[in-house]
């Protein structure tokens, strides 16, 4: 998948940066850092 730069740099993410793409179950596909989805996902239990 190939997000342009603009929308990337938007959303304060760098190039390069690990993302997970997921379904939030109500239809949205959802782009999260690895790093804040795994922490997330340690503390709370959920992404």
């Amino acid at each position: 998948m190939e997000i342009p730069l603009g929308i990337l740099a938007e959303a304060g993410i760098s190039p390069g940066t690990r993302l997970l793409v997921f379904s939030d179950g109500d239809g949205r596909i959802v782009l999260r850092r690895s790093e804040d989805a795994i922490n997330d996902l340690l503390a709370e239990g959920t992404l």
